[in-house]
């Protein structure tokens, strides 16, 4: 009785452990975080860029928004390429006034097959 009375204490414990709440961005902040992101990207800091990033684009940056479709749509250092999640930041860019081209990228080399190809 007492070991069961033991772990039920240690569950309800280990239940009422919360993640720090996030403090909301407001627009010009999300923008400023969406700008570090950038400057750690250009520095090769891959972890801390996405960190960035995805708090600018969590909190309704379009710009990290996109950016976050098109490091999932590639992957990187930090994290793994993931096409479910790129369309999903793509798309919600888009809703928020992003500008994203619904076509592919066409092939810059000579012997790639041209779009029509494609299809």
């Amino acid at each position: 009785m007492k070991r069961l009375l033991a772990v039920l204490a240690l569950a309800a414990l280990i239940g009422c452990a919360q993640a720090p709440a996030r403090v909301p961005l407001s627009t010009q902040a999300a923008a400023q975080r969406h700008a570090e992101g950038l400057a750690l990207e250009r520095s090769g800091n891959d972890k801390a860029a996405f960190t960035a990033f995805l708090d600018a684009a969590e909190h309704g940056n379009p710009p990290a928004q996109r950016r976050l479709g098109e490091i999932y749509d590639t992957g990187n250092a930090a994290v793994a390429r993931d096409y479910a999640e790129s369309v999903r930041w793509y798309q919600l860019a888009r809703e928020n006034g992003e500008e994203i081209p619904s076509q592919p990228k066409v092939p810059s080399s000579t012997t790639a097959p041209t779009p029509r190809a494609w299809y």
